[in-house]
């Protein structure tokens, strides 16, 4: 009898698991464009010089100026990746690469250092995809894609 019971709590605990919400951070905006951040991943948000940045596995600044929204929202943790399926996003491959998914076709995507120096240079692909070099050194470094700039720190 108790091994029926706690098998069942198992299964009811497990069951809630898979169906878990996920709470993400969404930044709207005022060209439309939507940046999401799971907030099980810990970013850290702060607001610097204008700017409200989220630093998590990696840095992005938005000048405040162009953020019409900011919000939390819940998705279902299965359903998180068809939420942000259309969103322009920076994902750090390894410690050398970043690749930027769902920017326009043939999107001019580089790196620039603060002082305006172009460090790499790429095209993004007809999905939207393209993988950037980092550079070695550590530091503030802007990726620009299209017309949109981040801002990521390099420790």
């Amino acid at each position: 009898m108790n091994f029926k019971l706690l098998l069942s709590s198992v299964m009811l605990f497990v069951s809630m698991a898979i169906h878990a919400a996920e709470t993400c951070l969404i930044v709207e905006m005022k060209d439309s464009n939507k940046f999401s951040f799971m907030l099980a991943e810990k970013p850290v948000i702060t607001f610097q010089n204008g700017d409200l940045v989220v630093n998590g596995s990696a840095s992005t600044s938005y000048a405040i100026s162009n953020v019409k929204n900011y919000h939390f929202e819940e998705s279902i943790a299965n359903s998180v990746e068809t939420a942000v399926e259309n969103e322009l996003r920076i994902v750090y491959l390894d410690e050398n690469s970043i690749q930027v998914q769902n920017a326009e076709a043939n999107a001019q995507v580089t790196v620039f250092s603060v002082a305006g120096v172009a460090y790499s240079n790429q095209y993004a692909d007809a999905e939207g995809t393209a993988t950037v070099q980092l550079p070695s050194q550590k530091g503030i470094y802007i990726v620009k894609v299209g017309n949109q700039s981040f801002k990521f720190i390099r420790k």
